[in-house]
């Protein structure tokens, strides 16, 4: 374009040296506008003269003009200028390479971009490894696709000239790859190089990238994610560096200022330029909300998914409970992290107090529902039943019906079967049609035959048979009734059922239990010949049923006088299994040692507790061991075997009542051996001692007992133990739930549940034991006068007095020898008359009382002395 067309067309009355003297000054005082008007006045007025022409003059002024004509936004002066000078006069390499840069910074903010970027990339060439080289790339990269701008960006970061520039660089570079869902390029920009953080300008800029490469991370690199999560800095602290990097950028820049060049200043640029971006960005953040909680609840998904549920639980734990918007899905992050570190119990009072916090959110009840079945197959089943109902509370329609029926099958398990059946007939009305539904009516039935309700089992069982709509569960429904139908003692009724059972449903996986209950019914309907063949036929792959239909059979054949056949069959099962299970082994070797001869019996038992001895899960060794003539000493190597070893010795000194001996023997347990070596056995003969001692011990060693060898014959002991320890330690409640998981009652058993009962002030529950105790066939004379005591008790308490004489009054006539209840009930009947106002009554039986001179040594006794005087001897 003619310069005519670009420049001044005013009259210009300054001299050459007046417009160089003037444009320098303002050129020098950052003045542009006056400095490019002086600069373009010497091009317009002077191009044509020699001085001009012939000298030096337009490799000096040119540039000038062409830079404060690129300051005062004169784009086409200053293109104009600039390419003058290019094509006829440029001379050094530093100039040249400052003037390109103008001349396509100019290009650019005149509009023509795609002449601006071929500037730049020309600048890149010539310039060199210098920070004006990476100013070109940055600007050439920004105008150019991605294709074309990250190779240009990573030409720059491999041989940066400013470290300035080569954080801008990165950052455009992380930009362009997150855009290109390059990530794993992106990740190892943003982190596998450290940051500069207490010197760059570009905090914010890098929290923002940092977050958003961490979202896009997240699901497939959370580890890398969270090292992004980590670069964002807190709202707080990045507006205060920020403040403070503006005031240091602001403080260096002008520090510099005055000391730059005419080609330096053009980094004064750049520095406002960062100026106006950080001041940008500062007030952006200012305005913005705060962003932690968005942070954090990212860290702690990244946290979950690298194995460290720990730390994600403390993050979310801190959101959910706060009043953060985020609140509600860090709620729902906190119950899924809960669940993942199996934290059942926890994890279902999460999902608990959300349904209370957001009744109308659906999502948690199905969430509590599965948290409900893990609790379950945990056996927490009173934990569970507190999830179900919550989930019940929630009214999630479709989850009501399973609901209930995993209610009924908690309190089942919890051996509550009252509750038990009335969730599951809930069950069955809230969706009759339900398979679930089906499933609880056949509970229902399971329930009664536990109650030992036999009759009600088996009507049930058989309305499921009759159920058209329930014909997957016949054959389930058809072997309860048989069992129940057996408990009853209905046997012809029982072969029929199992008969038919074995007709109608051949190969059915319950097949091998058909079988050996029918051996069972018909050994008791004296067919011994059709048990035997019935025990014979029973094939299965389970070595727990084959074990005990050979047991069965070797029994029979034994009673039968077939002593070698029995031998034989138990032979044959040791061989088909190669490996008896350990819960067996004491009861088979028993039994083979049963059907043997002297020398084989001892080898066989010999065999078993050699082979089976320092194997804790195994059951029975010690009573084998009581059958050797003579107990093998103790290997510390074996220390499983030698703590059974003298748990047997431990019984050979209570058989010959050297109890002090023996309990201290069981003491030695405790030191002599790990907790982790003892057997069950030795577990709870350590545990018992202990408890004598009040050690708080005890309870580490009993429920050892029930977590490592549940359902075993030590269960219902170690749980009575620990009932007794709590008892002792004045915690009645904890005794009585440790007495409700027992499988079996015993005589102790219901002892104890009635004095805690009595504690309780549970009276008419305590009465029922009081009267089951009475007719437990096992109870000793002092646990039945105790019963008996107990129950006058309750009665008084109710005001039924006659009844509670009756009741003390039977003590010291049928237990005569239980000094302490006899005490305890004569004084008990004394007060009684005196309440029922018959002193003279009162008065004989204090001296039968007072008479018993064996009872002298009672507190019962000295009080009643102290009341009524006799002269009786």
């Amino acid at each position: 374009m003619p310069a005519s067309k670009l420049l001044s067309q005013g009259i210009e009355y300054r001299t050459l040296p007046e417009l160089v003297t003037d444009g320098s000054e303002a050129l020098s005082r950052g003045f542009y506008p006056q400095a490019a008007q002086a600069f373009n006045a010497i091009v317009e007025n002077y191009q044509e003269e020699p001085i001009w022409l012939e000298g030096q003059l337009p490799a000096q002024i040119l540039p000038l003009a062409g830079f404060s004509s690129y300051k005062s936004q004169l784009h086409q002066q200053a293109i104009f200028a600039l390419e003058t000078y290019l094509d006829s006069y440029a001379s050094t390499a530093e100039n040249d390479s400052f003037v390109r840069y103008v001349l396509a910074s100019s290009l650019l903010l005149d509009g023509q971009s795609d002449l601006a970027r071929t500037k730049f990339a020309e600048l890149r060439e010539q310039a060199g490894e210098t920070p004006l080289r990476d100013l070109a790339i940055l600007q050439e990269a920004r105008l150019s696709d991605a294709s074309s701008a990250i190779p240009l960006l990573e030409t720059l970061l491999e041989s940066p000239a400013s470290k300035r520039l080569e954080s801008y660089a990165r950052l455009q570079l992380i930009s362009l790859q997150l855009e290109a869902e390059n990530l794993t390029q992106a990740a190892a920009l943003l982190l596998d190089k450290p940051w500069p953080l207490s010197e760059m300008a570009e905090l914010a800029t890098l929290s923002s990238l940092a977050a958003q490469a961490g979202d896009a991370l997240l699901e497939a690199l959370p580890a890398q994610a969270l090292q992004a999560y980590q670069l964002v800095l807190p709202k707080g602290k990045l507006v205060s560096a920020q403040r403070a990097r503006i005031e240091r950028l602001q403080s260096q820049y002008q520090s510099i200022r005055p000391t730059l060049t005419t080609e330096q200043s053009i980094w004064s640029e750049q520095y406002r330029s960062a100026l106006g971006s950080m001041q940008g960005q500062l007030e952006n953040l200012a305005s913005s909300e705060d962003y932690q909680d968005a942070i954090d609840l990212r860290k702690a998904r990244c946290f979950a998914r690298t194995g460290h549920p720990l730390e994600a639980w403390l993050l979310l734990e801190a959101i959910a409970i706060g009043e953060s918007p985020l609140a509600r899905e860090a709620h729902l992050d906190w119950i899924d992290n809960a669940q993942k570190m199996q934290a059942w119990n926890t994890s279902a009072l999460i999902a608990q107090r959300f349904i209370e916090l957001y009744p109308d959110d659906k999502r948690v009840p199905v969430t509590l529902f599965r948290i409900a079945l893990a609790q379950i197959e945990q056996s927490h089943f009173g934990e569970a039943i507190a999830s179900l109902q919550k989930v019940l509370s929630s009214q999630s329609e479709n989850l009501t019906s399973p609901a209930f029926y995993y209610i009924g099958y908690s309190f089942y398990n919890l051996r509550k079967t009252t509750p038990a059946i009335a969730s599951f007939r809930k069950c069955v009305e809230a969706a009759p049609n339900l398979p679930v539904a089906k499933q609880a009516r056949l509970w229902i039935g399971i329930c009664h035959f536990t109650s030992n309700n036999t009759k009600q089992a088996i009507a049930t069982f058989r309305e499921v048979q009759q159920d058209p709509s329930s014909g997957a569960l016949y054959p389930e429904a058809a072997y309860r009734e048989a069992a129940a139908l057996f408990a009853q003692d209905e046997l012809v009724s029982a072969e029929e059922t199992l008969r038919r059972y074995l007709d109608s449903y051949p190969s059915h996986a319950r097949e091998a239990e058909v079988r050996l209950l029918l051996g069972d019914v018909l050994t008791e309907l004296r067919k011994e010949s059709e048990a035997i063949k019935v025990y014979r036929s029973v094939e299965t792959a389970d070595p727990d049923l084959a074990y005990f239909a050979s047991d069965k059979l070797a029994l029979l054949l034994l009673q039968e006088g077939q002593k070698q056949q029995a031998r034989e069959a138990l032979i044959d099962y040791r061989q088909r299994v190669q490996i008896v299970p350990p819960a067996h082994i004491g009861s088979f070797t028993e039994l083979l040692a049963n059907c043997s001869e002297a020398p084989q019996a001892e080898t066989e038992v010999a065999r078993a507790i050699s082979d089976y001895g320092n194997n804790p899960q195994a059951v029975g060794i010690v009573e084998l061991l009581q059958i050797l003539a003579e107990l093998p000493k103790e290997d510390p190597k074996q220390p499983t075997l030698a703590s059974r070893i003298r748990v047997a010795k431990i019984e050979v000194l209570r058989q010959h009542r050297l109890a002090s001996q023996a309990k201290s023997l069981a003491l030695s347990l405790v030191s002599d051996f790990s907790i982790e070596s003892l057997g069950p056995a030795a577990l709870l003969e350590a545990g018992k001692a202990l408890s004598d001692i009040d050690s708080q011990e005890t309870s580490s060693y009993l429920q050892r007992t029930l977590e490592v060898y549940p359902d075993s014959r030590y269960t219902d002991p170690a749980l009575l133990a620990l009932a007794q320890t709590f008892h002792k330690q004045g915690d009645p409640k904890l005794a009585l739930a440790h007495l409700d998981q027992m499988l079996y009652q015993s005589a102790d058993s219901l002892s104890l549940r009635l004095d805690l009962l009595v504690t309780l002030e549970s009276l008419p529950a305590a009465k029922e034991t009081g009267l089951e105790l009475l007719s437990e066939r096992t109870a000793s004379p002092q646990q039945k006068a105790h019963a008996l005591n107990s129950l006058g008790t309750i009665a008084e308490a109710n005001g039924d007095l006659e009844t509670a004489y009756s009741y003390h009054q039977r003590v010291f006539t049928l237990y005569r020898g239980e000094s302490l209840e006899v005490a305890n009930a004569y004084r008990k009947c004394i007060q009684i008359l005196e309440k029922l106002n018959r002193a003279s009554d009162a008065q004989k039986v204090a001296q039968e009382f007072l008479a018993a001179t064996d009872l002298s040594n009672w507190p019962d006794y000295q009080s009643t002395m102290g009341s009524y005087r006799t002269d009786s001897p």
